[in-house]
């Protein structure tokens, strides 16, 4: 069975900074995910996008179409989703890889979904896996693998196709890093057979103990940022410095900008009236 293009999600989409992001709960993001993976037509795959991905957006119109013909483009920072409920969707969560990933084994565990796990430094995969299987019991971890890594252009997937062919999961879970990830799944949902494709970037890490997660509190009050880069400051302090300031920087344009244009139309129109 060849795959098809993807469908995108039962989900009214928002766009922040043009960028799309979908208001939805951790509840409603996993049950979704999983009645479509469950239907077992390929090509469908998720992003998690964050103040990060939406800042690398605006200079990739690659990744902007990657987000838009995800089935689902999930809020995974605070900032994303005050904007959401600031414009009504109150109900929005923050929906980010450590959390989702036993979400959605626990939501589809009665089923029998089938999990593959993708990305990590060599063995982070299969630990993950383990600790999947030990987090929800009677969950189906039918594969694990890591890939070497290499630049997206060079990144081969002729072995996972295999894998993939032999063990026929439901849902593969992407840890390439973002936007790499994001890029790889819209180039890859046409070629893979497999239904659904979750990008979580670190998530594999963080599931697998390679690296320390923010507690659940510090997550969800806005600062899970601090906590990486107290834990990562060598790797993550550009992305942090200049990504969030540009995130505010951006979005003040646009509201600004924005305001200021509507007054001066609304000058000339009272100025033509006048004369």
């Amino acid at each position: 069975m060849s795959p098809q293009a993807p469908s995108v999600g039962p989900v009214g989409a928002e766009r922040i900074l043009g960028q799309r992001v979908d208001p939805v709960s951790r509840v409603e993001a996993a049950d979704v995910v999983v009645e479509r993976a469950l239907e077992g037509t390929p090509g469908a795959y998720v992003c998690l996008t964050n103040v990060h991905t939406t800042v690398e957006s605006q200079r990739s119109p690659a990744l902007r179409r990657a987000a838009d013909g995800a089935f689902l483009s999930v809020p995974d920072g605070m900032p994303l989703v005050w904007i959401l409920r600031r414009r009504g969707h109150v109900r929005t969560e923050k929906v980010t890889g450590i959390e989702y990933i036993p979400l959605v084994a626990w939501a589809g565990r009665d089923a029998q979904v089938r999990h593959f796990v993708y990305g990590g430094a060599p063995g982070v995969a299969e630990r993950a896996g383990r600790r999947l299987e030990g987090m929800v019991p009677g969950v189906q971890v039918v594969g694990a693998k890591s890939p070497p890594y290499m630049p997206l252009e060079a990144l081969s997937a002729e072995d996972l196709e295999e894998e993939l062919r032999r063990t026929k999961p439901h849902i593969l879970w992407v840890g390439l890093g973002a936007p790499k990830q994001e890029l790889w799944m819209a180039r890859m949902s046409r070629e893979l057979d497999v239904p659904m494709m979750i990008g979580i970037g670190a998530g594999i890490d963080y599931l697998a103990e390679a690296k320390p997660a923010a507690p659940t509190l510090i997550r969800h009050v806005g600062l899970e940022w601090a906590f990486r880069l107290a834990v990562e400051p060598k790797r993550l302090w550009r992305r942090y410095l200049f990504g969030n300031a540009s995130f505010a920087w951006l979005l003040a344009r646009e509201r600004f900008g924005s305001g200021s244009r509507v007054r001066m139309r609304s000058a000339e129109g009272d100025s033509k009236e006048s004369r």
